[in-house]
């Protein structure tokens, strides 16, 4: 099944899948990669896709991790809206990488909440629609639109500690 993106195999040294559904787990792509373990740097929390604890959806694993100082959290395919636990486990981190898109995610509102009681210092959305991609989910622009203002990067960036969010923009093919 496809959504709507080109596979592009990549060399690098670790890979991470937060569920095994066919459209967040193509590891065979990454060549080279080590798959990520609870352990340090890295930590794997269980959380839900969905609010009815997994019954819809499933688990979702998210990973927190430092690297060069800076402790990144990739929040994979969330769907719980309020996990305080969660909020408590983010507080302060660097780098939030989140989902925005609702339907099979949390929405923009529920992403504004995590990204706000964390105080992340930067924010990247993810899960959301595109031109390219063919999943009935919303834009990033709900989500950005929640903020004063924000940044648009092109691949790669260069992340300076500046508080914000950057909406990452990737060739669509």
């Amino acid at each position: 099944s496809n959504v709507g993106f080109k596979e592009v195999k990549v060399n690098c040294d670790y890979v991470f899948s937060s569920h095994s559904h066919f459209d967040h787990n193509n590891i065979v792509l990454a060549k080279g990669a080590k798959l990520v373990t609870n352990g340090y740097p890295f930590e794997i929390i269980k959380t839900y896709h969905d609010e009815k604890l997994g019954a819809l959806r499933g688990e979702n694993s998210l990973l927190i991790f430092n690297l060069d100082g800076f402790r990144i959290a990739f929040l994979g395919d969330l769907g719980e809206f309020d996990n305080k636990g969660l909020v408590d486990k983010l507080n302060g981190v660097d780098l939030l990488l989140i989902p925005v898109g609702g339907k099979y995610t949390i929405d923009a509102v529920g992403a504004y909440n995590y990204a706000v009681k964390s105080k992340a210092k930067c924010v990247i959305p993810m899960h959301y629609k595109t031109g390219a991609s063919t999943i009935d989910i919303d834009s990033a622009e709900p989500f950005l639109n929640k903020f004063k203002n924000y940044q648009t990067a092109n691949s790669p960036m260069e992340f300076n500690g500046q508080t914000g969010v950057i909406k990452l923009i990737f060739e669509e093919n």
